[in-house]
């Protein structure tokens, strides 16, 4: 599988490599796709943030839980973004589940340090389901379905960019647009998950324009739902393939070139209903998955999950 380039060719400082050393482990030859499944002990749950938040007026009195669909670390990791990913409770209805919010919560005792609200962005309807750090922390990048990406600037709480991937032909039905997203610092380029295409889309966002540098497919029936790039050079997709507590469950390991070397299940017994987002501390230690449908069969919203005995 390989990129198709639009302009130059990416830049990779960090080489991705997954030292799978659990029992099960299937390992071909040269090239060959690793094999495992996650390990759940030790995970620790988390959602009274969001039930509070809902209890605050997000899903405007219609949707009774907070959907998160993406998840990301303050960079001192005693904190995690997260963000109300509503999908329409009534066919045809956009709208009438606002404001949704994107809730700062604490990683000790699950309560809520911030909340940015919204009900529309820059006059536009909006549908957040991904976030991102960048470079600059002081901001948090948000994937809308609307296929925008949003800068929000944490301190004043304000949108202050925006990119339209309307621009680079980027086009999809409601609700099949930006799923996941993610920075790389190993390569300064953003890559946006599209739900109705299964693409990684690599992106360069200057300051009032987005250009189209490549992309790749995931295999055939997967769709990236959370996106990760880690230091180690690696990209992490989380996906799900099937429809509720059956669909096969998976964490992608791909490089920055778009080759796929892992695939990681996600156990059942771990309890996760639709897999919908995913992120790393810095030390590597725990991986962190969203729930977006947990807590609506009395579930969780994030599990964070011991990372020890995947990677070294």
């Amino acid at each position: 599988m390989s990129i198709r380039r639009k302009q130059t060719p990416l830049s990779v400082s960090a080489v991705c490599v997954l030292a799978l050393t659990l029992p099960g482990v299937v390992v071909g030859g040269d090239g060959a796709v690793l094999e495992t499944e996650l390990d759940p002990h030790g995970y620790v749950a988390y959602g009274k943030a969001l039930e509070d938040q809902v209890a605050a007026g997000d899903g405007g009195g219609v949707d009774s839980t907070f959907r998160n669909s993406g998840v990301v670390l303050d960079s001192g990791g005693n904190a995690y973004f997260a963000v109300n990913g509503v999908h329409p409770v009534h066919r045809g209805d956009y709208s009438s589940y606002y404001p949704k919010s994107i809730v700062k919560a604490s990683l000790e005792d699950d309560s809520i340090l911030r909340a940015y609200s919204f009900s529309t962005v820059n006059g536009r309807e909006v549908d957040m389901e991904a976030l991102t750090f960048a470079a600059d922390r002081s901001k948090l990048y948000i994937g809308d379905e609307y296929n925008f990406i949003y800068e929000l600037e944490l301190d004043s709480g304000e949108i202050t960019n925006e990119w339209d991937l309307a621009d680079v032909g980027v086009r999809t039905n409601v609700d099949k647009g930006i799923e996941a997203l993610a920075y790389s610092h190993a390569t300064g380029y953003f890559y946006a998950g599209i739900q109705g295409t299964g693409e990684v889309l690599v992106l360069e966002l200057a300051s009032e324009k987005v250009s189209r540098i490549a992309s790749f497919s995931l295999e055939p029936g997967w769709a990236p739902s959370g996106l990760f790039a880690h230091s180690d050079g690696c990209l992490y997709i989380v996906s799900m393939r099937g429809r509720g507590t059956s669909g096969d469950q998976m964490i992608f390991q791909y490089d920055l070139e778009g080759t796929l070397k892992a695939r990681i299940s996600i156990p059942e017994s771990l309890g996760i209903t639709r897999p919908d987002g995913i992120a790393f501390d810095e030390d590597g230690e725990y991986v962190y998955i969203v729930d977006s449908q947990g807590p609506m069969y009395q579930g969780f919203s994030l599990f964070r999950i011991p990372w020890a005995g995947l990677h070294h």
